[in-house]
This record gives structure tokens, sequence and C-alpha cells, in this order.
């Protein structure tokens, strides 16, 4: 799978979760990634790449295991095994 395939499902997965708990772009960049919201925006829509940090700050805000936001796993469940893509 290349690189810019694995970016967009981990933009797609993440701001799905963004989604899901009502939180704004702004809000998500300030109090999740702790960065402004311009970058927030070019890392959800897969055009920035997340950083290891970025992935460990969404796994915990949101609670869901870092397995599922970079896809090696289908289910957000932190410490489930069942649904392994690898």
């Amino acid at each position: 799978m290349p690189n810019r395939t694995i970016d967009k499902l981990m933009a797609d997965r993440v701001d799905r979760l963004r989604r899901q708990a009502n939180m704004t772009q702004q809000r998500y960049a300030a109090e999740v990634l702790h960065c402004s919201q311009g970058t927030a925006s070019t890392k959800l829509a897969g055009k920035t790449r997340m950083s290891s940090s970025d992935v460990l700050n969404i796994a915990k805000a949101f609670n869901v295991s870092t397995d599922y936001i970079y896809g090696l796993s289908d289910s957000p469940e932190p410490g489930c095994q069942e649904g392994v893509t690898a």
C-alpha cells in the first residue's frame, strides 16, 4: 500500500473520530494536536503526515488503539486483536 493511501486512511479514521466526538477542527487542533487549525486541517485531509506523537495524542484523546489509527486493526478498541488487516 503506497504511503499516500496509508496517510489518507489514517486521516479518514481520525476525522471520523473527531466528528463522532462533536469536536471542531479548531478545538481538535488546540486540545489534541497542540497546533494551528490550518495544520490540523492538512493532517485531517491526509496532505500532511501525522507524527508518532500525533498518533499517541489522538489515541489517548479518543480512547482508541494506535493500531486502529495506523490501519493495522479494524477495531478501535484498545488492546483488541480482532480485525487485524496486516
